[in-house]
């Protein structure tokens, strides 16, 4: 029963030693932070940020299809440069005539741990 209790006391003095000690450094990390800058009050900053940043109205819904169409055609350039690349000719020589996409839409990396 005595190696139990000297080995709690042990491992919550070492757990009390660690707390203070992260107790410690974050008093000094701010009062770097208050030496370095002066004190500053978050909700000044906030209220700053939110005054910069004013979202726009949108106008027209149509601007979103030109999007659309404009990234389908930039997407059709792209895969025919890459088919060009990977066979050695110029892209003159290439036509694409219509792409799908195939299987999921997120990359290989995010299904990897799921």
């Amino acid at each position: 029963m005595g190696d139990l209790t000297h080995g709690l006391m042990v491992t919550v003095i070492g757990m009390g030693i660690t707390f203070i000690v992260l107790l410690v450094l974050s008093y000094v990390l701010d009062l770097f932070r208050i030496l370095s800058k002066g004190p500053s009050s978050k909700k000044a900053d906030a209220e700053e940020k939110a005054e910069k940043i004013k979202p726009e109205p949108v106008e027209n819904i149509s601007i979103a299809e030109e999007t659309n169409s404009k990234n389908d055609l930039e997407l059709v350039a792209v895969i025919t440069a890459a088919i060009a690349a990977s066979l050695n000719t110029t892209s003159d020589q290439l036509v694409v005539r219509s792409f799908r996409r195939i299987g999921n839409r997120s990359s290989q990396w995010n299904n990897l741990f799921y």
